[in-house]
């Protein structure tokens, strides 16, 4: 079995023993603004990102995030973004496919682990306790493909550098891959 296919499906096996750990939406209960606000990105940002160069998806995404304006984003932010990811999620469940519920769950599980405080030490090059966008895409080199694609290439990601930041096995990133 390919090491890719045996990954994805590893991933897919995770994201299923874990998926039952996110906060269960409750039906009668509407969403929060919270949930809303991310979703509105998401319905906004996805043509975006899925058609347009790299750059403009990742400023889409950097204004959701950086909700103070100070051009970097801090723990807090940072907290409110992976917070936002979890409580979406549940509340859009039947709506995303495996693949999308496991690569999520796979991805906050990761940054849980990791931690938002050393995520962010890993990436915060000047020390100022913000990430900043540079900084944030060190391992990057954006062009005018759209983001997946970008992700996609080992010439555009270097996986190994990002891995290295977090403290965890390269193989670890190849189910996030979009």
């Amino acid at each position: 079995m390919p090491r890719q296919r045996l990954t994805r499906l590893l991933a897919g096996l995770l994201g299923a023993l874990l998926l039952p750990l996110l906060p269960a939406a409750t039906e009668p209960t509407a969403p929060s603004h919270g949930v809303l606000a991310f979703d509105h990105f998401i319905v906004t940002s996805g043509p975006i990102c899925a058609a347009r160069p790299a750059p403009d998806c990742v400023a889409v995404a950097w204004r959701f995030a950086d909700r103070d304006g100070d051009r970097g984003l801090s723990v807090e932010e940072l907290q409110a973004v992976r917070d936002a990811l979890g409580q979406w999620t549940a509340w859009r469940y039947d709506g995303l496919a495996t693949t999308e519920r496991s690569a999520i769950v796979l991805g906050l599980t990761l940054a849980d682990a990791i931690g938002l405080e050393r995520l962010l030490a890993a990436y915060d090059a000047d020390g100022d306790g913000l990430v900043s966008r540079a900084e944030l895409l060190a391992d990057v080199v954006l062009d005018e493909r759209p983001l997946a694609e970008v992700l996609r290439d080992p010439q555009a990601l270097d996986r190994r550098a990002v891995a290295r930041r977090l403290g965890v096995l390269p193989q670890l990133l190849d189910p996030l891959e979009p």
